[in-house]
């Protein structure tokens, strides 16, 4: 104490100095950490700026209003196709009575037995697929939905019967969840996940997407030439009445091809010494006569199907849902 009333000047001095030297330190620190701020927000904007500009379109004004312009048209196009899919559901499904779906299932087998004629026209214990309830009811609760699918198979094999097939092999329907009391099996929204792949690279896996329709499987297999192939996928694909999506089709020819030599020498020889399709045959110590020009149409039908082809068909008539609403751009 002594000391500083002795040298009043100098410590002064010291005591002013010392504050000066605490008050830079503070302001030298505070400014450190607002660099470090600073640094980071830059680095921050930097790599949102990088992002932007790899964006198709960059993110400017113009470009925001014509993606939302482009998004507005695909919303537009796609109401209009719900729309459309839509017109294949029926007005109501409504419940009716055990007693009553037995006797339209009746009906209906009536009906397609007659429109397939013959002995081997159709499967033995033929039932639309149905056998189940030959004999017994459905659960009341599964009664409108079965009727919706028994109309679209009764139509699914008028076409095929009008369309000129014969003879059907096999006809399978697959049960729907409400015979058995449940109910259809409904996916979770918007949830996706990463399967991890080599190198590391993650790809987005989506597999819970909204329900667009209710599947109902039928498996088919009929004999038939292929024109009647051909007019009856024509028949389906174009349908107004019932939406069927084939899942497999498969077409097996069970003639065999012919070779040049077989069917050549099982036509009759032309009289430009063609000898049918394939050209010229001479046969050693025979004259080769003058006939008429020879067909090759039995020929062309076996290699390009014309005769009897077996088809197996699986295809699910389809209930769409109408409760599923698109997104709207304000």
């Amino acid at each position: 104490m002594s000391w500083f009333k002795e040298n009043k000047f100098l410590g002064g001095l010291l005591v002013v100095t010392i504050l000066l030297a605490a008050i830079i330190i503070f302001l030298g620190m505070k400014a450190g950490t607002n660099l470090e701020e600073v640094q980071q927000q830059v680095a921050t904007k930097e790599a949102a700026l990088k992002k932007d500009l790899s964006l198709n379109p960059y993110p400017t004004a113009q470009n925001a209003k014509d993606k939302e312009a482009s998004l507005k048209v695909v919303l537009s196009k796609a109401t209009e196709a719900r729309e459309k899919l839509l017109a294949f559901r029926p007005e109501k499904i409504e419940n009716i009575s055990g007693k009553d779906f037995a006797t339209k299932l009746t009906d209906s087998v009536t009906r397609v037995t007659e429109l397939f004629p013959g002995e081997k026209a159709i499967p033995s214990g033929f039932y639309l697929g149905f056998k189940k309830y030959r004999g017994s009811q459905p659960k009341a609760e599964a009664t409108g939905l079965l009727s919706y699918q028994l109309d679209g198979m009764e139509y699914f094999l008028t076409q095929a019967s009008e369309a000129g097939v014969k003879q059907i092999e096999n006809l399978v329907r697959e049960s729907i969840p409400q015979e058995d009391g449940k109910g259809w099996a409904e996916n979770k929204k918007g949830r996706s996940s990463r399967t991890p792949k080599r190198g590391g690279f993650k790809a987005p896996k989506f597999d819970d997407l909204p329900t667009v329709a209710r599947r109902m499987p039928v498996e088919f297999t009929f004999k038939a030439p292929e024109p009647v192939v051909r007019d009856f996928f024509t028949r389906i694909g174009n349908s107004d009445e019932y939406f069927f999506e084939t899942r497999i089709a498969r077409v097996l020819n069970p003639a065999s091809i012919p070779s040049a030599g077989k069917a050549a020498s099982s036509e009759k020889k032309s009289d430009d010494g063609g000898g049918g399709a394939f050209g010229a045959i001479e046969i050693e110590g025979e004259e080769t006569a003058e006939e008429e020009p020879v067909e090759s149409s039995k020929v062309l039908d076996k290699v390009s199907g014309g005769e009897e082809l077996i088809v197996y068909l699986r295809a699910d008539l389809l209930l769409f849902v109408e409760e599923e609403n698109l997104p709207e751009l304000k």
